[in-house]
Parts: C-alpha cells; sequence; structure tokens
C-alpha cells in the first residue's frame, strides 16, 4: 500500500509541475500484458488483454525532441475454463497497474496536418491489484496474489519505445512495446518479468 500511495503522489506531482507550455493529452486503447517465466531452460509466456487510460503531456526539449511523460492506468485479465463432463473448471485472472512513463520523443513533420514520430525511455509501473477466481461446478473462490508474504513484487521497471502519428495536431494514433528489467517473483530459481504491448489513440489540447 506504501508503493501505491507513493507513486500516486508522485504521478501527482508530475501532473501538477507540467510547464504552463505542455501540450496536454488524453488517451485510450489497447493493453496487453504479458508474463514472461523463466525456471531453468524452460521460458513460459502468458498474454492477459485488456484496455488503458490516461493522460500525457509533451514538453518541447530541442528541436523535433519533445519529453513525454504520462500517468496511466492499465487493466488485463484472463479467463479459462475446463468441461470435465461431471462438472466444470473455469478461472479468471484480472491485473489493475499504474504506470508512468517517462519518455522522449523524436518527430517530423510529413505534411501542415501531418506528424510522424518515434519514442523511447523508461516507464516505472506499479501493480495495484492482481486477482485470482477460481470455481469447480458451484464451489468457488478468490485470492490475491499481492497478499501479505506474497513473493510477488508489486513494482517495476520497463525501457521500450513505439511509433505514432500525429493528425491535424488533434489526434495522436501509437503503438508501443516495453520489457520489465526486474524479476518480480522473489525465488532464486525463477525469473518472472512482465512485458506490454499498447495501441491507441490520443487527443490533443
Amino acid at each position: 500500500m506504501k508503493k501505491i500511495v507513493t507513486l500516486l503522489s508522485a504521478a501527482l506531482v508530475l501532473l501538477a509541475s507540467a510547464p504552463a507550455f505542455a501540450q496536454a493529452s488524453v488517451g485510450a486503447g489497447y493493453f496487453n500484458s504479458i508474463d514472461v517465466v523463466k525456471s531453468g531452460s524452460t521460458t513460459n509466456s502468458d498474454p492477459l488483454s485488456g484496455f488503458y487510460a490516461g493522460v500525457g503531456f509533451t514538453v518541447p526539449v530541442a528541436s523535433g525532441i519533445n519529453f513525454t511523460p504520462g500517468v496511466y492506468y492499465g487493466y488485463a485479465a484472463k479467463s479459462n475454463a475446463t468441461d470435465l463432463i461431471i462438472t466444470k473448471l473455469s478461472g479468471k485472472r484480472e491485473d489493475h497497474f499504474i504506470n508512468v512513463p517517462l519518455h522522449f520523443s523524436y518527430g517530423l513533420d510529413l505534411s501542415p496536418d501531418f506528424r510522424f514520430f518515434a519514442y523511447a525511455g523508461p516507464s516505472v509501473s506499479l501493480g495495484v491489484a492482481s486477482k485470482v477466481t477460481s470455481s469447480v461446478g458451484t464451489s468457488s473462490g478468490s485470492y490475491d496474489r499481492y497478499q501479505e508474504n506474497s513473493d510477488l513484487n508489486r513494482f517495476d521497471i520497463l525501457v521500450g519505445g513505439g511509433v505514432g502519428v500525429e493528425i491535424m495536431n488533434m489526434f495522436r494514433l501509437n503503438i508501443g512495446y516495453d520489457m520489465g528489467m526486474l524479476n518480480r517473483y522473489n525465488n532464486t530459481n525463477t525469473a518472472y518479468r512482465r512485458n506490454q504491448l499498447t495501441a491507441g489513440v490520443a487527443f490533443l489540447f
């Protein structure tokens, strides 16, 4: 909880300290969170799909170069079910994140109304909640993956980038990919990292 409060406080400070000349944006889109687990010589990936939404700023740094921080909420989930003939086994996992990208971008004006850009940099990510619900027949239960004494870490640092276009200085379309740098699992025999894919649209103000 302390980490959640700390990151949210830092995000609010980031938003409040944005320069008056910064261009604000509100964006949302597709969010794909990918768990990559390596144990020994075996590596498995498990994708969860959902959406993201949040706000960002574009702060000019030099000719064509901008600093583009933001604060975004991400939700991703995965469901599965197995028919056991005499009963049914089903489960669902839901993850919630707060992501704070600290990217730099470089853009080229291809016409007065069309701008291409590429961006890269780190992102700070915090797992707010991760809940697994399962049921067998009429019996069901759930547990919190971040519960007390859990080996799963909430905090993560991701590094990545992407590309996009701005249209008429009103809309922005972008796609990006980030790779988790930290092992989120406190087990020396297992490496658990999280990558993410985003694709969405933003409205510029």
